[in-house]
């Protein structure tokens, strides 16, 4: 009998070659993945931070505005924030709180996945109502029957 392993050879090495280059791509695959994440996560902060700063001047605006304004003009007070509706982590909520004997209330914006939670403080001497909205557009008005600002989505 002649034995030949030519053949063999050939498709032993095109296997090893392909399971090779599939480790590979699977690694750099994997890799890759934990720097978008980290990434991801990155951005999403730096918007939740953005949206927090400007939701917190919107409320101390509103503050400033009732504060100034007669009896008869609180009755009208509307203010639209026109707040992104999602990041690049997608939606996001918004949770207000504020503590009226120190005068300083937390915006705390958070998403779900990857969790990011942002806490953004303000200034209000008039009490507003601690409340969840989804992110978005929130109008800000004031209720007289309360005497509190009130913030709602839109």
């Amino acid at each position: 009998m002649n034995s030949d392993d030519r053949g063999v050879s050939i498709a032993v090495g095109y296997v090893l070659n392909l399971a090779i280059a599939t480790m590979l791509f699977s690694a750099l695959l994997i890799a890759g993945s934990g720097m978008v994440r980290s990434q991801t996560r990155a951005v999403t902060h730096d918007e939740l931070s953005v949206v927090g700063q400007q939701l917190a001047a919107e409320l101390s605006g509103a503050d400033r505005l009732v504060r100034a304004g007669g009896a008869e003009d609180l009755s009208e007070l509307g203010l639209r924030s026109d707040l992104q509706d999602r990041t690049a982590a997608g939606g996001y909520t918004i949770d207000i709180s504020h503590d009226s004997t120190e005068s300083v209330g937390t915006v705390e914006l958070r998403t779900s996945d990857p969790e990011v939670v942002v806490s953004v403080a303000f200034r209000s001497e008039t009490n507003v109502e601690g409340v969840t909205v989804s992110g978005g557009p929130v109008g800000i008005g004031y209720d007289e029957s309360d005497g509190e600002l009130v913030v709602e989505s839109v």
